[in-house]
């Protein structure tokens, strides 16, 4: 995967909003994808759902799913060997672990988008329990679903999923929709708004 092509993803990821990292940043980010590139084990499950179950039948997924004629609930991961890799530079290299951190957080980010490229045209963006004032508790209903445990992801009680680097959304089918503020529960502390940009769309070094 390219590195300029993600470079203004992790760069939101690492926090820098309207500065401009140094040369040493940007070498620092195309070894880590390298290396991200050689353990990382992207998979996935999903399900087409021509009903909405229960636990979307309430806001703001019905104005999310409004006017689309089924579902896919995903769950996508990087793999354990990336949460090892990650905490393992905790201990050894502080800077090289947040580093690595916000790619393979950008990393997933791309191969999740470009997964569900594959699954048709005439869709919505992914929307993550949390979203925009969701309860972040609707993963345990994907799970119970998708069943992800068969593809190396599990549940804590926190909902907290492992490998960290995964992903769990529910994705609208017959319309397209663009990633939007409106109805998110940060929009009147968001600091990306303050900036002039979005967290999904930051852009700006």
């Amino acid at each position: 995967m390219n590195s300029t092509d993600l470079e203004p993803l992790i760069y939101t990821y690492l926090g820098y909003k309207g500065v401009q990292p140094d040369g040493e940043i940007d070498r620092h980010i195309s070894a880590c994808l390298e290396e991200l590139e050689k353990i990382q084990g992207f998979k996935y499950r999903y399900k087409i759902l021509s009903d909405i179950p229960a636990f979307l039948q309430k806001e703001p997924y019905l104005s999310f799913l409004n006017g689309c004629s089924a579902i896919i609930l995903c769950v996508c991961t990087l793999g354990a060997e990336v949460d090892r890799k990650i905490k393992y530079l905790g201990r050894a290299d502080m800077q090289k672990s947040l580093i690595f951190d916000a790619c393979a957080s950008a990393y997933l980010e791309r191969r999740a988008d470009d997964f569900e490229k594959g699954l048709g045209e005439n869709l919505t963006y992914r929307f993550c329990p949390g979203y925009g004032g969701s309860d972040i508790s609707d993963i345990r209903y994907i799970f119970g679903l998708l069943k992800p445990e068969k593809i190396g992801v599990t549940l804590l009680d926190s909902n907290l999923m492992l490998p960290q680097k995964t992903m769990a959304g529910v994705i609208g089918v017959g319309k397209t929709a663009k990633k939007t503020c409106d109805n998110c529960i940060s929009f009147s502390a968001c600091i990306y708004r303050k900036e002039g940009t979005t967290c999904y769309n930051s852009a700006k070094r």
